[in-house]
C-alpha cells in the first residue's frame, strides 16, 4: 500500500473520530501517500492534520451529483492512482465508486448491502447499549482512556464497550497492520491563533476571570439541554467565579443562542455563527471551560484538551463520548431516563434524559472542571 485512500464518515464529530485512524495509518506506513476523501464541509476538522497528503472532495450534491458527476469522481480517483481504500461507513454508492475507479484493494465493513464490493470485509463490533440504572443514575465520567472502551476509574454504572473512534482500528489489522489506541488530533495554526485574538479580543483578560463557552446546539433537538438552564447556569457561573461567558453555535443556533442571552441577568456575548469552524476551534483553544451537548464541537474541544463539561441524554457516552485530558473532563448522563440509548429517532419516543441533568449537576461539575483546570495549570 503506497497510495492510500480513506473514505470519511459525513459528520464533523465523526471526522475527528477519525483522526487516531490516519495517526495509526501514519505510524505504519510513513512513507505513503495518504489522502482522504469526504464531505467538503468536513475538510476544515483535519486542514493542518499533519498525517494528510491530500484532501478530497466527494461533492453529492453539487460537483459529484448523478451520473456525470460520479463520472468525474471515478476519474479522479483514477488519476491519484491509489492502490488501496479503507471506507468508513457503510455505503453502497461510495463502495461502488471505489470499485469503479480500480482500486485494487477495498477494505471496510461487512454488509449486505455494500460487502460483496470489498475485497476485505471486518465484521462490525457490536454497539453498546445501556441498561437500566436505579439510584443515582448520574455518570460522571473522568474522560475516555484511549487504552479502554469504557470511562476511567470514578466513572460509575459504565458498561464496557468500544468507542466508535476505535471501532475503525479492526480495518488496519485486516491487511496486517498492528494498531495502538489515540486520542483526536485537532491542529489549530499560528495565524489562526492570531486572527481570532483580533476578532475577538475579549479573550484576553489580565483579571485572571476564567473564560467559558457555552455550546447549547446539537443536529437533533432531543440531544439538547434546555434553553433556560443554560441560562441559569451562566448566571451561575458569572456571579460564582465572575466567568465571562461566550455563546457559541453555528448559523442555524443563532435564534437559540440568542434566547439565552436574553434569558440571562448576567451579561454574555453571543458568539453563534459569527465564526468558522476553524475560528472556532482557536477560540476554544483560548478557553477554560467548555459546557455541551452532544454535537461535534464537544469533541472538538475535547481535541483540544480543555476542560468539558459535556450533557448526554439519547446518545451513548461509551460509544460516542469525549476522548480528551480525563483530568479535564466530566460527563454527565442519566441512563436510565431513556427508552432505548442509542437513539437516532429524535421524535420517537420521548427523551427525557436531556431534562434529568439538573442546572445543580452542571454547576458542580463545572466548578470541578474549574477546579482542576486550576491545579493542572499550577503543577505545571
Amino acid at each position: 500500500m503506497n497510495r492510500i485512500l480513506v473514505v470519511l464518515p459525513n459528520w464533523f464529530g465523526e471526522t475527528l473520530f477519525v483522526t487516531p485512524f490516519l495517526r495509526v495509518l501514519r505510524q505504519q506506513r510513513p512513507d505513503a501517500y495518504l489522502a482522504t476523501l469526504g464531505w467538503p464541509t468536513c475538510r476544515a476538522i483535519l486542514l493542518h492534520n499533519p498525517h494528510v497528503d491530500e484532501f478530497l472532495d466527494y461533492d453529492e450534491r453539487g460537483a459529484h451529483r448523478g451520473l456525470a458527476g460520479s463520472w468525474r469522481l471515478i476519474q479522479a480517483l483514477r488519476a491519484h492512482r491509489v492502490d488501496a481504500a479503507f471506507i468508513l461507513r457503510r455505503s453502497f454508492s461510495r463502495t461502488l465508486l471505489l470499485a469503479l475507479a480500480g482500486i485494487p484493494t477495498r477494505v471496510g465493513f461487512a454488509n449486505a448491502k455494500s460487502g460483496w464490493l470489498l475485497t476485505h470485509r471486518v465484521r462490525p463490533s457490536p454497539m453498546p447499549r445501556h441498561p437500566a440504572m436505579g439510584g443515582d443514575a448520574v455518570v460522571r465520567v473522568g474522560g475516555m482512556s484511549p487504552h479502554a472502551g469504557r470511562g476511567v476509574p470514578g466513572a460509575t454504572g459504565m458498561p464496557v464497550g468500544l468507542h466508535k473512534a476505535f471501532s475503525y482500528l479492526p480495518l488496519l489489522e485486516a491487511v496486517g497492520l498492528s494498531v495502538v489506541r489515540h486520542t483526536y488530533e485537532y491542529t489549530v495554526s499560528p495565524e489562526e491563533r492570531r486572527a481570532v485574538q483580533e476578532l475577538w479580543p475579549s479573550t484576553r483578560d489580565e483579571n485572571g476571570r476564567p473564560l467559558i463557552v457555552l455550546h447549547p446546539g446539537a443536529n437533533w433537538s432531543h440531544k439538547r439541554w434546555a434553553a433556560d438552564r443554560f441560562a441559569a447556569l451562566g448566571d451561575r457561573l458569572i456571579s460564582a467565579h465572575q466567568a465571562r461567558v461566550l455563546i457559541t453555535g453555528g448559523p442555524d443556533d443563532v435564534a437559540l443562542a440568542e434566547s439565552i442571552q436574553r434569558a440571562m441577568r448576567q451579561p454574555a456575548v453571543l458568539v453563534a455563527g459569527q465564526t468558522t469552524v476553524r475560528q472556532l476551534g482557536a477560540l476554544l483553544e483560548q478557553v477554560q471551560l467548555v459546557v455541551s451537548n452532544d454535537t461535534g464541537i464537544l469533541h472538538l474541544a475535547a481535541a483540544l484538551r480543555r476542560p468539558l463539561v459535556a450533557l448526554y441524554g439519547p446518545t451513548s457516552p461509551t460509544l460516542t463520548g469525549p476522548l480528551g485530558d480525563p483530568q479535564r473532563t466530566a460527563v454527565l448522563h442519566h441512563a436510565d431516563c431513556c427508552p432505548r440509548i442509542p437513539c437516532y429517532q429524535p421524535h420517537h419516543p420521548a427523551h427525557p434524559g436531556m431534562d434529568a441533568i439538573s442546572v445543580d449537576e452542571a454547576y458542580a461539575a463545572a466548578c470541578q472542571m474549574l477546579n482542576a483546570e486550576c491545579r493542572i495549570r499550577n503543577d505545571q
